[in-house]
């Protein structure tokens, strides 16, 4: 096929090389017949499209081409950063990096890492082995960040930022890359009281690009507030946010997005900004929350809203052994229809938040949830007559931190994992109409099981029904904040989501396996079928949820954000009309190849 060669002004060591992108398939037949030579179709391209973008440098295992820049480029951002750029032999994986294998599976120690990825890949999409920076900037400071950002747009460098690796979808790393690591930003700064926009709020949290929920739970606790955060301690503030974030307490409080009063934004001109409600780069706020990470800027800084610490929290807790699939479906109709009957008939949706776990494989069904705002008895009197099969207790809890996270046994040994499938959807009180309507999404759970029949011994899936990522029932002031978000509009009519995951976990790859290529390609028709059996059962319109999605989601411009994609698109070409930042499935991105090297040309 035809081999288009872009060589521009992009400096690189030798053994560097401007992408190459095979555009057989991506030319229109109008460029077709352009295409005798390397020279017209490239220029076919850049008629084609309104930036003039150039495909990136990234590096060449022969080295073979001419070199892009000069090692000097590199030594200059390398002196103006403090010495804190380190090559590829630095970025070690975590199968190199230690011999005790206790670590690879430590939540803490794998986002300490400048190499590593929290998980080992999505099969068929990303690997942490190949999917590996050829540098990375340990930045330390706003400077640093800003350094760095100007550098990648000189050159035309695929920048890739990161600050602990937790992305599904492969969205902190890329073969080739100059990584961006903003982890060690870490400094948190309380304020008493702090205006915003002429609105004071109590005890905000400025929090650095790095900030994690271990880290600022604890703080926020020791001066009587609490915050909006993920289940995983290790999650960090930017990640979270930026992609909307459930918390356990959203229902009452609102989400993580909804939590942003302002935030620190290095654009992609290398520039810092202070986004608010009330400026000038209202808009870049707006983006932020909910609109995902790693897309408008670089994050430097959020000023967090924080609450003061509920009287009253506990956890909900309940587990039952299932004998097949028939009495998991079961179970889970029932305790939706109590749902319905003794919760959502009496408004007191807003005080609950957690997940329905169902693991056929290991024959259980857990209740993981959290009250908030209620007594213990008020919970158990929701909870007295849940289902025929689940006694369900009410126990209160000394601190919000202890319902509001997973512990590492709960969390379990997932880490370092390689996802097979992974895929979730919101759904509506439409769920819940009648008792057919429950056995009918009872029984489609049911089927997602049958789809991906055990292929591989020690394979993991569980389907969770996640009852806090949803905003329909919640609090007048959760809905209020909402509206001022660019999250997917679906959320505020979703009661939550339910959330399908398979996966290898890292003791297979640790007992030298691999899957087959055979075995693959069915999984690769198992997730194919997964996804069009919940168009079926969903609706084809319905929503996903951005932070946890899989690497195969079909329209996920509308999925992700439904009404709010225009804004968000007209809002990234404001900010970064050259397209530095890109993401897999983020804004934008669907005008790039798919490894995001090179753009595609209009059509």
């Amino acid at each position: 096929g035809l081999v288009l060669v872009f060589i521009g002004p992009l400096y690189r060591p030798s053994g560097w090389r401007v992408a190459t992108v095979n555009m057989l398939g991506l030319l229109a037949t109008a460029f077709i017949a352009l295409a005798a030579d390397v020279t017209a179709a490239a220029a076919a391209v850049a008629t084609a499209d309104p930036f003039g973008q150039r495909c990136r440098c990234v590096p060449a295992a022969d080295g073979t081409l001419p070199p892009c820049w000069t090692e000097a480029d590199w030594d200059g951002l390398n002196r103006s950063i403090g010495g804190r750029l380190k090559g590829r032999d630095s970025l070690l994986l975590p199968s190199e990096a230690t011999g005790n294998r206790s670590l690879l599976n430590d939540f803490d120690y794998l986002t300490s890492q400048p190499g590593f990825t929290f998980w080992r890949g999505y099969s068929g999409s990303w690997d942490q082995r190949t999917a590996r920076s050829e540098y990375a900037v340990l930045a330390e400071s706003i400077a640093d960040i800003q350094a760095t950002v100007r550098f990648a747009a000189l050159h035309r460098l695929r920048l890739v930022v990161k600050g602990t690796g937790h992305s599904f979808q492969g969205r902190s790393s890329a073969a080739g890359s100059l990584l961006l690591w903003t982890h060690r930003l870490r400094n948190t700064q309380w304020h008493e009281r702090l205006e915003v926009c002429g609105k004071e709020y109590e005890h905000p949290v400025v929090v650095a690009a790095g900030s994690q929920f271990m880290q600022t739970h604890e703080e926020a606790r020791r001066r009587g507030r609490m915050e909006i955060g993920g289940l995983c301690p290790s999650v960090g503030f930017s990640g979270f946010a930026s992609g909307g974030g459930h918390g356990m307490f959203s229902r009452s409080y609102g989400t993580g997005a909804s939590s942003i009063l302002q935030a620190e934004v290095v654009l992609a001109n290398g520039s810092l900004v202070l986004a608010t409600p009330c400026n000038e780069f209202a808009d870049l706020l707006r983006a932020i929350r909910g609109g995902g990470g790693g897309t408008f800027g670089v994050i430097a800084s959020l000023t967090y809203r924080t609450f003061e610490q509920p009287r009253s929290v506990g956890t909900i807790q309940a587990q039952m052994a299932v004998s097949d699939l028939t009495e998991m479906s079961l179970v889970t109709q029932e305790f939706l229809n109590s749902l319905r009957e003794n919760v959502m008939s009496k408004g007191m949706l807003q005080h609950l938040g957690g997940n329905l776990v169902l693991q056929p494989l290991l024959k259980r069904i857990t209740l993981r949830m959290a009250y908030v705002g209620i007594s213990s008895s008020e919970c158990a009197a929701l909870f007295s007559n849940m289902t025929n099969h689940m006694k369900v207790d009410c126990v209160p809890a000394k601190s919000w931190i202890d319902v509001a996270v997973l512990n590492k046994t709960q969390l379990g040994s997932m880490a370092n994992g390689r996802w097979l499938s992974f895929m979730n959807r919101y759904f509506t009180e439409s769920v819940f109409d009648t008792e057919q309507s429950t056995a009918t999404f009872s029984n489609g759970i049911k089927r997602i099981f049958e789809l991906n029949p055990r292929r591989l011994e020690g394979e993991h899936s569980q389907l969770h029904i996640m009852l806090h990522w949803g905003l329909s029932g919640a609090s007048d002031t959760a809905l209020q904040n909402f509206t001022h978000t660019s999250m997917n509009p679906a959320v505020a009519e979703s009661v939550g989501v339910i959330m399908w995951e398979r996966m290898l976990p890292d003791t297979f790859f640790l007992a030298g396996k691999e899957e087959s290529q055979s075995t693959h390609a069915q999984m690769q028709e198992d997730e194919a079928r997964t996804l069009a059996w919940a168009d079926q059962l969903f609706g084809e319109g319905a929503g996903s949820n951005v932070n946890v999605a899989g690497c195969n989601v079909p329209d996920w411009q509308r999925r992700f954000w439904g009404s709010n994609y225009p804004f968000l698109l007209s809002t990234k070409d404001k900010y970064d009309p050259q397209g530095l930042f890109f993401c897999s499935n983020c804004v934008g991105s669907d005008r790039w190849t798919p490894d995001g090297n090179c753009r595609m040309p209009l059509i």
